[in-house]
């Protein structure tokens, strides 16, 4: 009962950060990103940072690999440290969207700040999956990956669309952040970031 009135809340005075999953080889797209919405980030893996992570100049730089089969891995450290750093205490939600696939509207805060904003919503919703789905990673992560060309097994439920973007609460931060689950155990557990999240 108490979820249902919260879901059909309009949350008043949204705070939306917009958080562009990208990786290091795509950096010659973060500069018309940023200048896109002044209320977003981008997030990427580097291996070799000494810290979690850092952030500057709007760039969240994470302690983990930066290839395919990290992604499951980057979206948990990105709302890991997004609510650690003082900056961003104030955001009600985030609008993860990926820094290629999902051309995000000049408008998105107009538009978001008008609808109901759920704990975990987002645009194509999918239901059923096919053997297809489980594969979808072939060919997409390094050789040397646990999950070069393997089928996932794992679990599965209705998910929404990572490459067309999703929303998530701070209430959703903080339920998927004190998730009792190293980042080693993501990877081998979860190829899909969206599956993960779902």
């Amino acid at each position: 009962k108490i979820y249902n009135n919260y879901k059909n809340m309009i949350i008043k005075n949204k705070n939306i950060l917009i958080c562009y999953l990208s990786c290091k080889k795509n950096d010659n797209l973060w500069e018309n990103l940023l200048n896109k919405h002044t209320n977003s980030i981008i997030f990427y893996g580097n291996p070799n940072l000494e810290k979690n992570f850092t952030y500057k100049n709007r760039i969240l730089t994470l302690k983990c690999e930066d290839t395919y089969d990290y992604l499951p891995v980057k979206i948990f450290l990105m709302i890991k440290y997004i609510l650690k750093i003082q900056e961003f205490e104030n955001i009600t939600h985030i609008f993860k969207v990926d820094d290629y696939d999902t051309n995000v509207d000049k408008n998105i805060n107009n538009k978001l700040n008008t609808i109901k904003l759920h704990d975990f919503c987002g645009q194509i919703i999918y239901k059923n999956f096919n053997l297809y789905s489980r594969k979808w990673h072939y060919n997409k992560c390094p050789k040397d990956s646990l999950w070069y060309n393997k089928k996932y097994e794992g679990e599965w439920t209705p998910w929404i669309n990572g490459g067309a973007g999703y929303i998530l609460s701070r209430k959703a931060l903080n339920i998927i952040s004190n998730k009792n689950i190293t980042p080693l155990e993501i990877y081998h557990k979860y190829i899909y970031e969206d599956i993960m999240i779902a």
